[in-house]
C-alpha cells in the first residue's frame, strides 16, 4: 500500500470491511515460503496442536506422528514424512501456527503490527495441494491479513452477521449470512484483510498453494472495562459492600456514587494507563546483544551502533526539559536534547554511540554512555551484530 492508501485503510476500512491489496510477490516470499516451511519441519519439533491437518472442516492429524520415549522417559512425537505426504495427497491442508517465530522477516512484521496496534499478533501458515476446503465457512475473533505466497486460492466472503463479535458474553453468531458478498481468487502477492467477525471460506484450486494468515487480536471496550474494575479498587467506595439489604433506593444511590467516582477520573490518564498495561503484557521475543550484556565496565566504542528493540514505543513531552520514552509499557525519563536522536531510533534507524554522545554534549560527561549501557542491559537497545562492542 502507498501512504495515502494506508491512511484511507486505517480511517475507513480497519475493523469495518474486507479489503484487497497487493504487494510484490518476491517480498511476500521473503516473509515465508516453501524453503522456510521445509526447514521448520526438519529443524523444529512441531507437534499438535501447533502443527495439524484439516480436511473438510475435520481434524485429520492422527497418524502423522510416531511416539517414542527419550532416554529420560519423556514422550516425544516425531513427524512421519511418508504419512504426512499421504495425507496431503489426500487433499488435507497443513497448518503450522506461529511461523513468525520461525522466520525473522515475518517476526519483525508481526512485532511491528503488535507495536502499532498494541495487539497480539501471530502468523500461521497454510499449505495445500488439492481442491478440498480445509475449513467450513467461519469467522475469526481477531482481524486477519491473508498473504498469498504461492499458488492460488479461491475465497468466498459472506460479510458479517454481527459487528465486532466476541466468543464470550452475548450469543456470538453461529451461522453465516445466506448469500456470499464476494468471491475472489488470490494469487502470489495478493493480500486480503478481513475484520473480526467476517465470515469466509477458502479452497485451493489444485496444485501446491501456500498462504499466511496474520492475526491481530485487538482490545475492545469490554476489555478496558474489565481492567477498570480492578483499577477502581484503589477507591474505598469500590471496595465497600453493596447495600442490597437496604433496598433498591440505597443500592441505586451507591451505584450512582460509583459511577460518579468513575466520571471524576481523567479519561486521558485512564487511557494512557490502560495502554501501558496492555503493551507491557504483549508477548515479545527477547532481542539481546550477546556477548555484550551492558556491563558498565566493558568498553563501548563510539562507532558501535544501536537500534531500538521491537515493541510498542512512543515519545511524549515530560517535565522540565525532559521527554518520556514509553517502551513495552515501561517509561523512561530522558533529557530533551536527545529528542532528534530518539526520533531516529523510533523510526527504525541504527544510531552510533558517538552520535548519541554528541547530541547529549550539554549533559555531564559519561551520562549518555551510561544511559546507552542501561538500555542495552534492559533490552531496550540492541547492538548491531556487526558493531564493535
Amino acid at each position: 500500500m502507498g501512504a495515502a492508501e494506508v491512511r484511507d485503510f486505517l480511517a475507513g476500512t480497519l475493523g469495518r470491511a474486507a479489503h484487497r491489496s497487493r504487494m510484490d510477490p518476491d517480498a511476500a516470499r521473503d516473509l515465508f515460503g516453501w524453503r522456510q516451511l521445509n526447514a521448520a519441519l526438519a529443524e523444529h519439533r512441531l507437534a499438535p496442536p501447533r502443527l495439524r491437518l484439516e480436511r473438510g472442516g475435520a481434524d485429520v492429524t492422527q497418524g502423522v506422528f510416531r511416539s517414542r520415549r527419550s532416554r529420560r522417559g519423556a514422550l516425544l512425537l516425531d513427524l512421519d514424512a511418508a504419512a504426512l505426504t499421504e495425507k496431503l495427497r489426500g487433499e488435507a491442508t497443513l497448518i503450522v501456527d506461529a511461523v513468525n517465530e520461525l522466520s525473522p522477516p515475518l517476526g519483525r512484521l508481526c512485532a511491528g503490527l503488535s507495536g502499532v496496534f498494541a495487539a497480539s499478533c501471530q502468523a500461521n501458515a497454510y499449505a495445500c495441494w488439492g481442491g478440498v476446503q480445509g475449513f467450513d465457512a467461519h469467522w475469526d475473533d481477531h482481524d486477519v491479513f491473508v498473504v498469498q505466497l504461492e499458488g492460488r486460492k479461491r475465497w468466498t466472503l459472506f460479510g458479517v452477521s454481527q459487528p465486532w463479535p466476541t466468543r464470550r458474553g452475548a450469543c456470538p453468531p453461529a451461522t453465516p449470512p445466506a448469500d456470499a458478498v464476494d468471491e475472489i481468487v488470490l494469487e502470489p502477492g495478493d493480500v486480503l484483510y478481513m475484520p473480526r467477525g467476517y465470515w469466509h471460506a477458502a479452497v485451493g484450486l489444485g496444485g501446491p498453494a501456500l498462504h499466511l494468515t496474520v492475526g491481530l487480536t485487538r482490545r475492545c471496550g469490554a476489555d478496558f472495562l474489565h481492567w477498570l474494575a480492578d483499577e477502581i479498587l484503589s477507591e474505598e467506595l469500590a471496595r465497600a459492600d453493596l447495600p442490597f439489604e437496604q433496598g433498591s433506593a440505597a443500592l441505586g444511590a451507591r451505584v450512582g456514587e460509583l459511577l460518579g467516582a468513575l466520571a471524576a477520573r481523567d479519561p486521558a490518564a485512564l487511557g494512557r494507563a490502560y495502554q501501558r498495561q496492555v503493551e507491557a503484557g504483549l508477548r515479545q521475543a527477547p532481542q539481546l546483544s550477546f556477548p555484550d550484556i551492558g556491563d558498565p565496565q566493558a568498553p563501548l566504542a563510539p562507532g558501535a551502533r544501536v537500534v531500538l528493540a521491537d515493541g510498542a514505543a512512543r515519545l511524549a513531552p515530560g517535565e522540565a526539559d525532559t521527554l518520556v520514552l514509553s517502551w513495552r509499557g515501561v517509561e523512561f525519563t530522558i533529557a530533551a536534547v536527545l529528542e532528534a536522536t530518539l526520533g531516529r531510533l523510533l523510526a527504525g534507524e541504527a544510531v552510533s554511540v558517538g552520535e548519541i554522545e554528541a547530541a547529549a554534549a550539554p549533559l555531564p560527561a559519561g551520562e549518555a554512555r551510561a544511559f546507552v549501557r542501561e538500555l542495552i542491559r534492559r533490552g531496550v537497545l540492541v547492538l548491531r551484530p556487526e558493531s564493535p562492542a
